[in-house]
């Protein structure tokens, strides 16, 4: 694996030809894809299929990077593609394919088809580690941030001496890769892409980006994004730009200068895009610097903003780590029709279900919550362990963690605390049928009419486009509906803006949006509820954490021996069966582990005194806890001396900061809230 620093350029050629391959997402069933919504009330791309949301914008930096160094360059973006791959390739000395966690069958079904023309494979991308199945299959991986990394790869496939595997750090972002949009067509997508800060300062236990990409913001160079943006204009695109930062306002002084450097440059060209971005609640606060930000947003035409809420449940919150969200006196409501007003835009939520502090109750009312706002457009998901996150290590630790990340919104990869996946799922169920019915949707579409409030109106379809999409939604699958609220959507837009303004068609615009919108979250609740009912479920699926720290042990058996380790009694392999049913397979550690929860909660609850806890502080209190599951559970160690487990615990910890972090973050929990132990 190697690390080094960034190269200059080497300025010479490296081969004929490169393709970049961007995957198929095979399930459709997804918030973003917007599938349905792209099947029926959008023109089509240019070979037929539907056009996407947005395109590969990762591929398309790359692909800038590298035209220095190969005569020839093609990208691909097999989900608008639908020529065989063979073809794309055949003549190709280089292959380079990136994709996400949801892109996986169909990433190594594309691997596979360019091995067996042995060609050079290169795959980069969030899906990329050490222990992926990639590494079997690829010439050379890269591993998170590539920018740092990627001249050292093309010099080693120039003479040969490339390494298999390379592990890119925190880029510069002078060295940033600008994107070039002449590299796709335009004509295949909805939505630009464009990328103008990398982090967050935020700290969610159950988000990646802070262990993928910092805490501290960093910002493309203006003259990066000056030129993503003049390009666009040149290249006659109209149409909205999604700004995929992390967190836009992480830094909000230099937001504040980005978006002053936007307005100024869109007065230049004439043309202000209709944009929208991902940010956090802290938006909604009374400062100055925030009140500043919110009037460039309505300024620069920032049309919607995806919010991260989460949760109505104040506990889980606090459980999560999402500060952001518990500032202030007004409640989230409150917040985010604050938002709204003052910026002009709209807004998406993020909603999770399944955390610890989450009952069957507490699923109600996130519906509840939900409809009670003006955001018509909310992914719902259940709560997910991505690898690298505070939370994946925590579950891990605490015996948990069941299943890697499949990447969809629908699935849960743990053992819930209050309730067992398949409860979690027949409540997701709930909760998504409750917000995705049409009365509650147009609810809150025909709240958002009431707020949203644009200072800059700009045309993002052509007159065909309109009219195609007026006349889909009206007269195609569910038109009884959008015809039973049309009324309501032309009396907002009449008594606010009268009639027929440039305002009162914008309204009338974003009214048909949601009634494309609402055609994909209908058709994605029904196969929800079809999913879920021929649904079977593996035991560990079936009891909450809880009833299985209550559970009485049934029987303990060997299954593995490794009798030449010196450790071999607790590396052994064991089968745990409790008398609820439940079974798990794993090491005498592992299993005593799902016994300590408690115990670590009461152990770091005396800790609370202590400002800055040491490294030797967490670990007494978390060996303490092995040795009183120990105690209620002996038949699980058997013969086994607990010190050898206590030597165990002690010297094989391979990552002390990480571990330093995951406690603190723990005791974090425990001095700001009663926990899920107080309350029962």
């Amino acid at each position: 694996m190697k690390r080094t620093c960034y190269y200059s350029l080497m300025g010479e050629m490296i081969a004929h030809k490169a393709v970049l391959v961007y995957p198929e997402f095979k399930d459709r069933n997804t918030f973003w894809s917007f599938y349905r919504t792209m099947q029926r009330y959008v023109p089509r791309g240019e070979f037929g299929l539907p056009k996407r949301s947005h395109p590969p914008l990762g591929l398309m930096g790359l692909y800038n990077h590298l035209k220095p160094y190969y005569e020839e360059l093609v990208l691909i973006d097999r989900n608008v593609d639908p020529r065989p791959l063979e073809d794309h390739i055949a003549d190709a000395d280089h292959v380079y394919m990136g994709g996400m966690i949801v892109q996986k069958e169909s990433m190594l079904k594309d691997a596979k088809i360019v091995k067996d023309l042995k060609k050079v494979l290169i795959v980069g991308g969030v899906i990329v580690s050490e222990d992926s199945p990639f590494m079997e299959l690829a010439d050379h991986l890269v591993e998170n941030e590539s920018e740092m990394v990627i001249n050292d790869l093309l010099e080693g496939l120039r003479d040969g001496s490339a390494e298999k595997y390379y592990k890119g750090t925190h880029t510069s972002p002078e060295h940033f890769f600008q994107p070039d949009f002449s590299s796709i067509n335009l004509d295949n997508y909805v939505s630009m892409t464009l990328q103008i800060s990398r982090g967050c300062p935020e700290d969610c236990e159950f988000c990646d980006i802070t262990a993928r990409f910092g805490r501290k913001p960093r910002y493309t160079p203006w003259e990066k994004t000056e030129a993503s943006f003049r390009q666009l204009y040149e290249l006659d695109w109209r149409k909205p730009i999604f700004i995929v930062d992390d967190n836009f306002i992480g830094n909000p002084h230099r937001a504040i200068e980005v978006l002053k450097n936007i307005y100024q440059l869109e007065e230049g060209l004439g043309y202000h895009f209709p944009k929208y971005t991902e940010l956090s609640m802290r938006l909604s606060n009374e400062s100055g610097v925030m009140k500043e930000l919110r009037d460039w947003f309505r300024k620069t035409n920032f049309t919607t903003q995806f919010i991260g809420v989460e949760t109505n449940n104040i506990s889980s919150l606090k459980e999560a780590g999402k500060s952001a969200n518990l500032l202030g006196e007004r409640t989230l409501q409150e917040k985010l029709e604050f938002i709204s007003k003052e910026t002009g835009g709209g807004v998406m939520m993020g909603m999770i279900h399944g955390f610890d502090n989450d009952t069957a109750e507490s699923a109600e009312s996130l519906a509840e919550f939900i409809n009670s706002t003006h955001s018509p457009v909310v992914m719902v998901g259940l709560l997910n362990a991505l690898p690298y996150t505070s939370l994946w290590d925590r579950l891990k630790r605490e015996g948990r963690l069941r299943e890697d990340s499949v990447g969809t919104n629908s699935d849960i990869n743990f053992i819930p605390y209050n309730m067992s996946v398949k409860e979690a799922e027949i409540q997701f169920v709930k909760i998504v049928g409750a917000v995705y019915n049409s009365k509650a949707y147009f609810s809150r579409a025909l709240r958002e009419l009431e707020l949203v409030d644009p200072v800059v109106v700009s045309d993002t379809r052509s007159n065909w486009e309109s009219a195609y999409a007026v006349m889909k939604n009206l007269t195609h699958k569910n038109a009884l509906t959008f015809w039973k609220y049309l009324p309501k959507a032309h009396s907002i837009a009449k008594r606010r803006f009268g009639l027929y303004t440039s305002k009162y068609w914008y309204l009338i615009g974003e009214y048909f949006t949601q009634c494309s919108m609402y055609t994909h979250f209908k058709g994605l609740t029904d196969f929800f509820k079809k999913q879920q009912k021929k649904r079977s479920y593996e035991s560990w699926q079936l009891y909450s954490w809880k009833e299985l720290q209550e559970s009485p042990i049934e029987s303990i058996d060997v299954v593995e021996q490794y009798v030449d380790e010196p450790e071999a009694a607790l590396t052994e392999k064991v089968r745990m069966k409790l008398r609820n049913g439940y079974e798990f397979l794993g090491t005498r550690r592992e299993a005593l582990a799902h016994f300590i929860e408690p115990y670590l909660n009461e152990g770091l609850k005396e800790l609370k005194s202590l400002r800055m806890p040491s490294f030797e502080n967490f670990q007494d209190v978390e060996v303490k806890a092995y040795f009183k599951a120990h105690i209620k559970m002996p038949q699980i160690l058997g013969n086994v001396d607990f010190a050898k487990l206590e030597e165990n615990l002690r010297n094989n910890l391979r990552n002390k900061i990480a571990y330093l972090n995951r406690m603190r973050h723990l005791l974090k929990n425990i001095r700001t809230m009663k926990t899920v132990y107080d309350q029962q």
